[in-house]
């Protein structure tokens, strides 16, 4: 499922300020077999909507090199005649569906992940050691979680990685360059960061890596765990590109964000992520630009830090907290 592509690295300029790449808009984002015309008008802020599959977007929203994801979500699988996503849906015939978010049992355990040691190889931008660097960072993530999502009764599911330029995902087509850098795929939960893209966006310093990994992860737990099944189940209610479309999708953007702080607060100063780094990894969040649909800087910092100082899973409920704290 891994491939790599064959572009070489482009250099970044630290004297320029990094692009804006902008994402999808939510009216972007459809079912494949419902495809939208080209012409529809594209928003200049990372958006979500739930629809069958749950292609999540990564794009560039920074002024220093980070890259967020986004999901699309919208739509519930089962009422639109769909099997549902059996990772990311805690439902079935022996389980209750939670009517919130909140409500998932990821969020209401007073735990969190243990103390873990990350062995990483060094940090190099070719085809090979790129995946490597990235599939060791996954693997620490792995083991990370798994001791939370068993808790959780939540099914453990390795994310897959593939770094190929152009590739085949069972979530559709990818964006083009100049709305995304890549997608999470629900469907076959793999994470796609096309290479030539990701070093475009985050250059070729290790830490913007560490934490764009990181926040990646956080939404497969989301999915895994059924946050983002309960989430899909709330935005069905909600106008398409409406205020509660994009508090809603502020509020799971926030909580990866917080997700991917806890993990680093986990990893440092053991093994190959230093002290130093985990806290430059989370400082990093207060480089994406304000968003509509991910918040203030300073607001996607502030849950970044949440979760590394946090003691349990459920100081990143981002579900339960007022709308001011997830402007």
């Amino acid at each position: 499922m891994d491939a790599g592509d064959h572009l070489g690295p482009r250099p970044r300029d630290a004297a320029s300020p990094d692009p804006l790449i902008e994402d999808l808009p939510l009216s972007l984002w459809e079912s494949t077999e419902q495809p939208v015309p080209a012409e529809r008008p594209r928003r200049a802020s990372r958006s979500r909507t739930l629809r069958r599959g749950l292609p999540v977007a990564v794009t560039l929203l920074l002024m220093a090199g980070l890259v967020a994801v986004v999901t699309t979500l919208r739509g519930d699988p089962d009422e639109a005649g769909n099997p549902p996503v059996a990772a990311g849906d805690t439902g079935g015939p022996e389980r209750v569906r939670p009517e919130s978010p909140a409500e998932v049992p990821l969020l209401t355990m007073g735990t969190a992940p243990p103390r873990t040691t990350c062995a990483l190889p060094p940090f190099a931008v070719g085809e090979t050691a790129l995946r490597a660097y990235y599939r060791a960072e996954l693997r620490c993530l792995e083991r990370a979680w798994r001791p939370v999502l068993e808790e959780a009764g939540a099914p453990v599911a390795r994310v897959g990685l593939v770094l190929a330029d152009d590739p085949d995902t069972a979530c559709g087509d990818l964006p083009p360059a100049s709305k995304a850098t890549g997608l999470y795929c629900d469907v076959d939960g793999t994470i796609y960061l096309p290479r030539a893209r990701t070093l475009d966006a985050l250059g070729e310093r290790p830490v913007p890596h560490l934490a764009t990994v990181a926040h990646e992860y956080g939404h497969h737990l989301q999915q895994v765990s059924g946050i983002l099944g309960a989430a899909n189940r709330q935005l069905a209610g909600f106008p398409e590109d409406g205020p509660e479309d994009r508090e809603l999708s502020r509020r799971v953007e926030l909580q990866a964000n917080c997700l991917a702080g806890m993990f680093f607060a986990s990893v440092a100063g053991r093994g190959s992520i230093t002290a130093d780094d985990a806290d430059a990894a989370v400082s990093d969040f207060r480089n994406w630009i304000d968003s509509d649909t991910h918040g203030t800087s300073a607001t996607q910092l502030r849950w970044a830090r949440t979760g590394y100082a946090a003691t349990t899973v459920a100081a990143c409920d981002t579900w339960s907290v007022p709308r001011e704290e997830v402007d």
